[in-house]
């Protein structure tokens, strides 16, 4: 082999070396990219069910807006509250429920007028939600959460109730969205009076 033949040669190994460097960093960068990407997107995710579950969740339904606590649910999301007993399934379903309960905004029986009455447009509780335990895989994603109802009380700002939520969720137009929800009433409030305190003799 000649000098210039093996110019050539060293030249060709050269070449081939560079090339391969060029692309393995081109593909190196781009999975940098990628891995940046998808983590950003599970960051965002996050903060948009963080949103959905201690946001917009408790102010509708603190609010009565069951409208806005209807669209919080998939098109085929259910509701499911009381052991089981209760389920309703898509948005309008679940609305139109929580309208017609006497509770929640139907007609009421009338009762003894309240000596801490609660001013006209304030919300009568204040659900508080918290210890998210959040699993995303992609377009779905499962949490479990802690619940509270503060209300008023014998004019007193007190815990009504404490449970908490099992959902799954699914994206849905670009939203996350209920595709179940279920409520649990861990600490269910009092229903019963209190037993009597024996009488004190002088």
């Amino acid at each position: 082999m000649n000098r210039r033949s093996a110019k050539l040669r060293v030249f060709g190994i050269l070449a081939v070396t560079i090339l391969s460097m060029v692309v393995t960093g081109s593909a190196f960068g781009q999975a940098k990219s990628d891995d940046a990407a998808a983590r950003l997107r599970k960051v965002e995710d996050r903060q948009a069910i963080e949103q959905l579950l201690m946001g917009d969740y408790p102010r509708a339904l603190d609010s009565a807006n069951w409208a806005a606590y209807g669209a919080l649910f998939a098109k085929d999301g259910e509701l499911v509250m009381q052991g089981g007993a209760t389920r309703r399934t898509g948005p309008a379903a679940i609305q139109d429920f929580f309208t017609k309960l006497p509770a929640f905004g139907g007609q009421a029986a009338p009762t003894t007028p309240s000596p801490c009455p609660v001013p006209a447009g304030t919300p009568r509780t204040m659900h508080v939600v918290t210890n998210l335990s959040l699993h995303l895989d992609g377009d779905t994603a499962t949490d479990q959460a802690y619940w509270e109802t503060i209300a008023t009380r014998d004019c007193k700002s007190v815990v009504a109730g404490a449970g908490h939520y099992e959902d799954t969720l699914k994206r849905e137009d670009g939203k996350w969205r209920f595709a179940k929800r279920e409520i649990f009433d861990d600490l269910p409030p009092r229903t019963t009076p209190p037993p009597a305190l024996p009488a004190v003799k002088p």
